[in-house]
């Protein structure tokens, strides 16, 4: 059954499709479950999809884990940043009209690798970056996304005025100071690389994406850098500098995305939800545990249909607005999906992924309000009309989400126990998961449901009081059968 896990190739297209329809109405089935509450074409390149080898895990996968490494935050991004972002993305920029440029300068090892400079222009035109949200045709996801993050924007003014920066007469004196980025020319033969080269120092940037595909200059390191340097091209009249890119030849998908791990890590610890991300499509063949489950929660956090879309930190860096990661939903999945419950659940024909979705598109509709994230109205002491107060709750922090996600463990497994066919396991799934209507998740001083701590940390009080209310109709307080 295990080969049955891994297997999730042909719904690609399907998942893809989900992807573009995030808002798209929730499944009625589910509706019907809950008691009311309030509640590319035309491309002359050749394909050239590539299995990523197994590529041995840099990080552990010990179950025993108690902390939650993040690893080191996303350097301060200012207010002068977030302003410059906002322009960037608001304001008309006036057409530029400048001198492109580019060419290969030296060959380092012939067929291998070679030296080019392009101006940002040029940079921008003829380059793609393989990012969780952009298609892959190369990637070995079932997904086919890419391997890297998309770029944080708020980043790109303080690089691009890092490198424009001139004095007085008008000299770029950071210009010189470009460090090389990284692209991989995917290209495979001696007479597509010498195709590519002549088409590339002549510049025939079209020319190259009809033959070879959009996704021929592949940037592995320094997305970055390319956009803070396009953010200054666009802005200052007189910066039009020769880039410097080292192009690797030759590269698939794997070697790409290896690449890119090892350069990343070895500058700096990186967050561990960007690690973990990036790990769901570097190993393949016989899928493990923990490669199972980091599928799954990749489903969750990134598929069209699933209720957590849209609301998962897929880097690590700080985010107020999505408290939770990709590591700590990959971690909670896995406290739900253990090995022996996949296995019965397998040997049933369930979906992991349907399994996973559903029970939370249950729990977000049961506890709509803190799922929501709804205000409070409050009536001013002053007097007058109600106004909105913001509510913090505790479902969607950590340690409610790995609460509820041991819970679904019980959950599923006892809804198995119950049932014959799929309809009969969801009815009892639901029946149990309303149960979870009677809870407060509001945060307050007082409030015993919220009393437990935070993170991974605060999971163990919490779980066993959510425990004794679905199975002992026990509330916290209050002795079972009372």
């Amino acid at each position: 059954m295990a080969t049955k896990t891994l297997t999730r190739g042909q719904k690609a297209a399907a998942t893809r499709k989900a992807n573009l329809a995030a808002e798209a109405a929730k499944t009625s089935a589910v509706e019907e479950l809950l008691p009311q509450t309030e509640t590319p074409k035309g491309t002359t390149t050749r394909p050239r999809k590539a299995t990523a080898p197994k590529v041995d895990p840099m990080f552990s996968d010990n179950p025993e884990e108690t902390v939650d490494p993040e690893g080191a935050p996303e350097p301060e991004v200012t207010d002068e940043d977030i302003a410059a972002t906002e322009e960037l993305n608001s304001e008309e920029v006036p057409e530029v009209k400048k001198e492109r440029r580019m060419s290969i300068q030296t060959q380092f090892v012939p067929g291998k690798a070679a030296l080019a400079t392009l101006t940002p222009d040029a940079l921008k035109a003829l380059a793609f970056v393989s990012t969780y949200n952009t298609v892959d045709e190369q990637s070995s996801s079932p997904r086919q996304h890419g391997y890297q993050r998309d770029p944080l924007s708020a980043r790109f003014p303080a690089i691009g005025r890092y490198f424009a920066q001139a004095e007085g007469d008008g000299i770029h004196t950071h210009a010189h100071l470009i460090t090389p980025i990284i692209a991989s020319v995917r290209v495979y033969s001696e007479k597509e690389r010498a195709r590519f080269n002549f088409l590339f120092d002549r510049g025939e940037i079209s020319k190259i994406h009809e033959e070879f595909g959009k996704s021929v200059f592949s940037i592995v390191d320094g997305q970055h850098r390319m956009g803070g340097l396009f953010w200054a091209w666009e802005r200052e009249p007189d910066f039009n500098p020769d880039v410097p890119v080292m192009l690797y030849y030759g590269l698939r998908y794997a070697d790409e995305a290896t690449l890119f791990d090892d350069i990343n890590t070895n500058q700096r610890k990186l967050p561990k939800a960007l690690i973990e991300a990036t790990k769901v499509h570097m190993e393949s063949g016989e899928p493990s545990h923990q490669q199972t489950i980091r599928e799954v929660a990749f489903a969750l956090a990134q598929d069209g249909d699933s209720p957590w879309h849209g609301m998962v930190n897929m880097t690590g860096a700080r985010d107020p607005e999505k408290p939770v990661t990709y590591e700590g939903l990959r971690r909670a999945t896995g406290n739900m999906l253990h090995e022996k419950l996949i296995a019965r659940l397998l040997n049933r024909d369930f979906d992991l992924d349907k399994i996973a979705k559903k029970y939370w598109e249950l729990v977000s509709r049961t506890c709509a309000p803190a799922w929501q994230d709804r205000p409070r109205l409050v009536v001013p002491i002053e007097g007058g009309d109600p106004v909105e107060e913001p509510v913090k709750y505790r479902l969607k922090d950590l340690a409610g989400v790995a609460s509820v996600s041991r819970l679904g463990a019980d959950i599923i497994g006892t809804s198995l126990d119950q049932s014959r066919t799929e309809e009969e396991f969801w009815s009892a799934v639901a029946a149990q998961v309303s149960k979870l209507g009677q809870i407060d998740w509001e945060k307050r001083e007082g409030n015993p449901w919220t009393s437990a701590g935070a993170g991974f940390a605060g999971m163990t009080g919490l779980y066993k009081m959510l425990y004794e209310l679905v199975y002992l109709d026990k509330a916290p307080g209050v002795s079972a059968n009372e």
